[in-house]
């Protein structure tokens, strides 16, 4: 994984979806559209190789990758 050119804003992102688990909540923390939130999470998604973060039922989960 070549973490030269990853974004650092990339980061605060993947620290709000991990902490809140849900794409609406990480971008109201951010102050940043559910939108442009999805998206964070598509680049960390190709950053990482991993999906990240998975729905299951109404939730998010972090996939084993993500997961402490």
């Amino acid at each position: 994984m070549d973490l030269g050119g990853l974004d650092l804003n990339l980061l605060v992102a993947l620290d709000a979806l991990f902490a809140e688990r849900s794409v609406s909540r990480a971008g109201e923390r951010m102050h940043l559209s559910q939108s442009a939130t999805s998206g964070a999470l598509a680049r960390l998604r190709e950053v990482f190789r991993d999906q990240l973060l998975v729905p299951v039922g109404r939730k998010m989960v972090l996939t084993p990758v993500a997961s402490p």
